[in-house]
């Protein structure tokens, strides 16, 4: 400051210069770098790449200065506000998109630390395996520093590990460490108040806490730990486009191949497999993910990998727009590693339905009133004390307790699907869904762009998995089935609308949905039953063909098909899509009536193997590689409604 009153012909650039050559290299003398190159100043700011000045900036730095000197001293710094200056400078020096992954709302971050607080005890080691700023490993201790970090003789006692990791391939990345041993600076203020000649040893707890990842694109995803932390905090990130390249480093390293096989769909699901395998035994992980881990088919081996290895305690829901610049819907995810995998959860899951965090959900991020993420952190606390008791004194309309046994692979987990429509309305939940602003239309196609494309990878796997080449045999329809008759004088005053123990036979009618029963009927009615056949509407909604393996009653204008006992090695579930797919051929419909005789003249093709044998192995092959291409089309048009029904708002 004293610089500006020299008689110096450009004061401001000596002042910067003094700074970049003194000051600046005596601070990295008192916190040196760590084995990653970073320490708590790395940054660019008035300097460039280098660390000399940037006298583009020398104006700008005396009105910094300036503006300190007039506030006055800086003691009892607020832990968010390093946080805070470093996302203005953020806002101005990346794109939009990108800040969501540095920052977690401060407000989700205490809440998931409050729910972990029980959990944080001496000799523990705690992780974040992509810490960004460090608020996760931070916030939790916050309270206890002393307690956890005790100075004795000229040492620093550490009496619990917490450990940080971020990659930094660019300036931003790196950025993020810096950041986060900038923020343990802080919260370690009064400690380091009182022990000032020991910058040096605080300098190596803050380098152990946080590290750069820098020899790989895989960043922490390239050490394979595993059983060594109690607790895990993160928010990983989340992105499909651009995993191919990861899983690809992956598939060229044999031990890393060995460490990820559940071949999960994005980063994410890399990051979930990490995090399961680094917790010990009975270590406890609260995770924010994505909707797609809950609801893509393609992770369903990511959902089983979850049940075999942990017990899920809860899944609160986050209201869409949680998260700075995008509306991805999100979930906190709280689970225990299970200490022996054949261990069964017998415990109820808590979940939660959170509508607003206690701060708007915009840039401006200001408190308001409403907070149901506060009142889900305080019912999890009763929860936890009382898993088997919970829900006879819950009241609280967002909160619901569910047996394991809901969490079913082929279920869509995004718990909000598990209240009723009218719960939904009445909590704001569904209303909130559909609309979104104009100005955040670009997100919503990015992300679903990205999920659409991510189904690539899936799609050439199915290709390429298990295929063999068989011989194939074209026959008749009417060569290889018979055509049993149907109910005549069906009607709807003949079955119960409602399926009880005595009326639990389901009537199928003309429809093209699989499961849309037309009634219930009495094992012991006078309608003919049938199992194991195909079935199709001969009417108008044609081209659906279903197979019945269970006993069911036909409709009247429901046809069957049932195999010839010397066609008995061919398999319904593959013959149901060559029918199907013939028929969709003959275009069949309204005007062109799928009957009987015309589909017994249709030809199909059975695979046969190399000694003569109808090819059962081929069969199944191409049966699973239709189930799968099938889920992934339903996957992308459930992903395209994503943007066909939202409601825009124009302001």
């Amino acid at each position: 400051m004293e610089r500006y009153n020299y008689n110096l012909e450009n004061p401001e650039d000596q002042a910067l210069d003094y700074y970049a050559n003194n000051i600046r290299p005596y601070i990295k003398k008192l916190f040196p770098e760590g084995n990653d190159n970073t320490t708590i100043i790395n940054g660019s700011v008035f300097v460039n790449k280098e660390g000399y000045p940037d006298k583009r900036y020398s104006s700008v730095f005396k009105k910094v200065l300036t503006k300190f000197k007039n506030y006055g001293r800086l003691e009892n710094i607020d832990y968010d506000f390093k946080s805070k200056l470093f996302e203005v400078f953020l806002k101005e020096s990346i794109s939009k998109k990108n800040l969501g992954q540095f920052f977690t709302p401060i407000k989700v971050v205490r809440a998931i630390g409050e729910m972990a607080k029980d959990d944080i005890k001496p000799n523990i080691k705690i992780c974040d395996p992509a810490s960004g700023v460090g608020k996760f490993l931070l916030e939790p201790i916050r309270t206890k520093i002393d307690q956890l970090f005790e100075v004795k003789n000229g040492e620093i006692i550490s009496k619990i590990q917490i450990h940080g990791f971020d990659k930094g391939f660019d300036g931003e990345e790196q950025k993020t460490i810096i950041l986060a041993k900038a923020n343990m600076l802080i919260y370690f203020s009064d400690l380091i108040k009182d022990n000032p000649t020991l910058t040096n040893k605080f300098s190596k707890v803050f380098n152990d806490s946080f590290q750069l990842k820098t020899d790989s694109i895989l960043g922490t995803l390239s050490d394979t730990v595993e059983n060594e932390y109690d607790l895990i905090l993160t928010n990983p990130p989340y992105v499909t486009s651009g995993s191919s390249n990861l899983k690809e480093e992956i598939s060229n390293n044999t031990k890393l191949k060995d460490y990820y096989k559940v071949n999960a769909i994005g980063v994410e699901g890399l990051f979930i497999e990490w995090i399961i395998r680094a917790l010990k035994p009975g270590g406890k992980a609260f995770v924010i993910v994505p909707d797609g881990i809950f609801s893509r088919q393609n992770d369903k081996n990511l959902r089983q990998f979850i049940l075999d290895e942990c017990f899920i305690d809860g899944v609160i829901s986050l209201p869409l727009k949680t998260f700075f610049t995008t509306p991805k819907k999100t979930y906190i995810l709280c689970v225990t590693k299970k200490e022996n995998k054949t261990n069964i959860q017998i415990d109820p899951v808590f979940t939660y339905l959170v509508s607003e965090i206690g701060e708007s959900r915009d840039n401006y991020r200001f408190d308001i009133e409403q907070d149901d993420l506060s009142e889900a952190v305080n019912l999890y606390s009763f929860f936890k004390g009382n898993k088997k008791g919970f829900e006879k004194i819950n009241t609280d309309k967002r909160c619901k307790i569910f047996q394991i046994s809901n969490f079913e692979l082929d279920k869509n987990w995004c718990v909000e699907k598990w209240w009723s429509i009218t719960e939904q309305i009445e909590l704001g939940v569904i209303e909130e869904e559909n609309k979104t602003k104009l100005s955040e239309l670009p997100f919503i196609i990015e992300d679903v762009a990205n999920n659409i494309l991510s189904f690539k990878d899936e799609i050439r796997s199915i290709n390429d998995k298990n295929s063999h080449k068989s011989k194939l045999v074209s026959y008749l329809v009417e060569d290889i089935f018979e055509s049993p008759p149907t109910n005549s004088g069906l009607k709807k005053i003949h079955v119960s609308q409602i399926k009880t123990d005595e009326f639990n036979i389901p009537v199928y009618s003309a429809s093209k949905e699989e499961n849309l029963v037309f009634g219930w009927a009495s094992n012991d009615s006078k309608w003919k039953k049938y199992e194991n056949v195909l079935t199709w509407n001969k009417d108008g909604s044609s081209s659906y063909v279903f197979y019945r393996k269970d006993k069911f009653i036909p409709y009247e204008k429901v046809k069957l098909l049932q195999l010839k006992e010397n066609f008995s090695t061919c398999l319904y579930d593959y013959l149901k899509i060559v029918i199907q797919n013939r028929m969709i051929r003959e275009g069949f419909g309204f005007n062109h009536k799928c009957s009987m005789d015309r589909v017994m003249k249709l030809d199909i093709s059975i695979p046969y193997d190399e000694v003569g044998n109808i090819d059962v192995a081929k069969q199944i092959e191409i049966a699973e590689k239709y189930q799968k291409t099938e889920q992934i089309k339903k996957d992308i048009s459930d992903e395209l409604n994503k943007i066909a029904n939202i409601e825009i708002e124009y302001e």
